[in-house]
């Protein structure tokens, strides 16, 4: 037994949030790429064709799509936009629920696997 959990699906994100978490990777990945073939092998890139097929995603890309829609939300408000900003901190609040309740479960395993462990060694001993 592994305390990783497995892949997130974001199944509990509206197809409107997915969207613009799409966008959001895209818009990143498009600023730093300076070619065509950086822009294929970006993570965000590839992160975002997931998002868009719903395909589930780790911890890790969990944290690449809080930082692209927070760094939007700065970049936009900079800007002068209103609303978008607003938007996309939501967004980022949400996923950022998901990733530390998916931690926090983690480490209620790995808690409970350590219980577990202490305990057999007590009764051997």
């Amino acid at each position: 037994m592994t305390a990783y959990l497995g892949p997130e699906t974001l199944a509990s994100i509206s197809e409107a949030d997915r969207e613009t978490i799409h966008t959001a990777l895209i818009e990143a990945a498009r600023r730093d790429a300076l070619t065509p073939i950086d822009l294929l092998k970006d993570k965000r890139w590839i992160l975002a064709s997931k998002i868009k097929r719903e395909q589930p995603v780790d911890e890790e890309e969990l944290g690449w799509i809080i930082q692209s829609l927070r760094e939007r939300a700065g970049r936009t408000e900079r800007n002068g936009m209103v609303l978008n900003p607003t938007f996309d901190r939501v967004i980022a609040e949400k996923i950022a629920e998901i990733k530390s309740t998916r931690e926090q479960a983690m480490l209620e395993n790995i808690r409970d696997r350590y219980k577990e462990k202490t305990a057999c060694g007590e009764q051997t001993a």
